[in-house]
């Protein structure tokens, strides 16, 4: 009798399991069915572009230590020891808004010890300028804007071993808000800008650090200012967009070719852009995104066909922005016009735009360098009514 109803007990009890299980089956199942109804809704945008916004950020940002001055309107580059160099700006922007004063200093972050430290000071203080690893491990600072002066046609070269900075011989023009993009024979080539009249240039000219000189090459299709120079993997120059602030904006990109001294167009944008970002990916195309006027659309430019293909929309308009290659091939945006904290990232291989992690403050005008060991230093800019010496470092 005893082992009879042992027999029932067991039995009642499997039968209990089964229909637990069975139910936690079914209440998976509808998950799984609600989340792929979620996944093909989202992936009903334009141009086939997935814009997602994941639950769970991709990488990760951590603060490091301020730079000694608040800078915007600053310009800085990763140099070939791990560390990286910031130099000039407006150096203590008012709270009330933006502040004249020009930095006439620079400073190095060394990511091993997340600190700053001033480096000797620069000869000319000046804004908007552009600062370009030389390929000895020299960094020219070129053009820009300085207290009394509008644009300068004064360039000088800081060497790290030594610590000083040095003059080079006059610029042929006055730059300021000028494109300039390192040749792979070691020269410099700088494009368009504004002058100290204010004029808009087409002219171009190479800085050749072994004879120190600058000469003047051919000039672009059209007066450029506010715009990009992407060195391409077959040693050509890709120019793109330009233009006031408040436009009218350049649709037509073209190119350089620095053997044969020749510009020549590289077909339109589908919008015309100013203040927007160009970057040059792992496969030799350049994605280019945002720009003034709102901008939320991103486009590639392709060598091989010399064509452009839309690359869809990120979820914020980015004007004022960086971005940054990452060692994985995608790109990582940060800041915008608006003072953003969100960050985006865009996969070339998939042509997807995902949400990346939110910075510590709000920032445009900012300077973001991808740094030797593979993460991006995000530092300084205007942020809410105030600049920022602020640094953060973004890890894949």
């Amino acid at each position: 009798m005893f082992k009879v109803i042992l027999i029932i007990v067991l039995v009642t009890l499997g039968l209990v399991a089964c229909s637990d299980s069975t139910d936690s089956a079914a209440e998976t199942n509808g998950a799984s069915q609600s989340n792929i109804e979620d996944t093909s809704t989202a992936e009903q945008s334009d141009d086939d572009v997935e814009v997602s916004i994941p639950a769970a950020s991709s990488g990760s940002m951590k603060n490091v230590g301020e730079m000694a001055e608040k800078r915007i309107q600053f310009t800085g580059v990763a140099l070939p020891d791990g560390r990286a160099l910031v130099m000039g700006g407006i150096s203590e922007g008012a709270s009330q808004g933006y502040s004249k004063a020009m930095s006439n200093t620079a400073e190095v972050f060394d990511p091993a010890t997340g600190t700053w430290d001033f480096i000797a000071e620069p000869i000319k203080e000046r804004k908007s300028l552009i600062l370009i690893v030389l390929n000895d491990g020299r960094v020219i600072a070129a053009g820009g804007a300085g207290n009394q002066e509008f644009a300068l046609d004064r360039a000088e070269i800081w060497n790290p071993e030594t610590n000083a900075w040095s003059e080079t011989t006059v610029m042929n023009f006055e730059r300021v808000d000028v494109a300039g993009a390192l040749l792979n024979d070691g020269r410099v080539l700088l494009s368009g800008g504004a002058d100290n009249e204010l004029r808009k240039h087409a002219s171009a000219e190479i800085y050749d650090p072994s004879t120190d000189t600058w000469t003047e090459v051919a000039s672009m299709t059209e007066k450029r200012i506010l715009h990009t120079a992407t060195l391409l993997n077959d040693g050509r120059v890709l120019v793109t967009g330009g233009g006031n602030p408040d436009g009218p904006f350049i649709k037509m990109a073209e190119v350089y070719d620095s053997e044969n001294d020749t510009w020549s167009l590289a077909g339109e944008m589908s919008t015309g852009r100013s203040l927007h970002t160009a970057t040059l990916l792992k496969d030799g195309r350049v994605l280019v995104i945002g720009g003034m006027g709102k901008r939320k659309t991103a486009e590639i430019w392709d060598p091989a066909t010399e064509g452009w293909t839309s690359a869809g929309e990120t979820e914020l308009p980015r004007a004022k922005h960086q971005a940054n290659l990452l060692p994985d091939g995608r790109v990582l945006v940060t800041g915008a016009l608006g003072n953003k904290v969100e960050t985006e990232i865009y996969d070339p291989e998939s042509n997807t735009w995902t949400r990346g992690p939110d910075m510590s403050a709000s920032r445009y005008h900012h300077v973001a360098l991808t740094l030797s060991d593979g993460t991006v230093l995000i530092t300084g800019g205007f942020g809410k009514k105030k600049s920022l010496a602020l640094s953060e470092v973004y890890t894949p």
